[in-house]
């Protein structure tokens, strides 16, 4: 039914684009191919999801601390097919930052944060999952670079061209002015066609079901194993 809606949307003139996990089991559709922006995070909690889903997929080497590529398209989508295999991440018990994770294949989708994006904006790990049907954008930022550890600030830092900033938007006063189109993005009027919904809707109905995955236990990029204190 769901796949029906999105199909209707794009017939009606909606251009969709198409997020998978990794092994295709998870597939959901977005009502727009216009990223509104797009960000190099190199924040302790985006690589802690990455070491995360290495140890659940039993991989004998974990990746390098590095800068996340990230698409921020409007929060107007539609999970298609595999909804059971969407699961959602607090790295902490308390944090505003909710990650969407395909338990099928351990591939990182989502990222809702209400505290920085507000409820305008969904947030793409499109190095981490499959991603079809985007138009192209170019790099506005990378961000967070106080976290990248000593001996990968050459490798992740140096070789970047663009602003960059030791911090993430919250944290820098000069954000709105340098990019402004993340102000824009959050002030913009959200049109969202019928069938679709948004991030918060899909959250709270995977929650009812599955409830949380919690991290606890992570203590620094490179520390593994990361403990597991919850279910899923």
């Amino acid at each position: 039914m769901d796949r029906l809606l999105s199909r209707l949307a794009s017939k009606r003139g909606w251009k969709v684009a198409v997020i998978t996990c990794n092994c295709g089991e998870l597939e959901v559709h977005f009502a727009t191919t216009r990223p509104l922006f797009r960000l190099i995070c190199c924040c302790d909690d985006c690589n802690a999801i990455l070491h995360w889903a290495a140890w659940k997929s039993g991989r004998t080497v974990y990746p390098a601390y590095q800068g996340i590529d990230k698409i921020y398209l409007q929060n107007s989508l539609v999970v298609v097919k595999g909804e059971n295999n969407l699961r959602w991440v607090k790295i902490t018990p308390d944090t505003a930052c909710l990650r969407g994770v395909a338990t099928c294949c351990y591939a990182s989708l989502f990222v809702e944060n209400l505290s920085i994006l507000g409820p305008k904006i969904v947030c793409v790990d499109v190095d981490y999952c499959k991603v079809t049907g985007i138009d192209a954008c170019d790099v506005t930022a990378q961000i967070f670079e106080k976290d990248v550890p000593h001996n990968r600030k050459n490798a992740v830092c140096a070789g970047f061209k663009g602003p960059r900033f030791e911090a993430g938007p919250e944290e820098t006063a000069m954000w709105p002015s340098v990019i402004p189109t993340i102000v824009k993005a959050q002030t913009d009027e959200l049109i969202v066609p019928d069938g679709f919904g948004s991030i918060r809707d899909i959250i709270e109905k995977s929650v009812k079901s599955y409830g949380w995955i919690h991290l606890e236990g992570y203590n620094a990029p490179g520390t593994p194993p990361i403990d597991l204190a919850g279910s899923n």
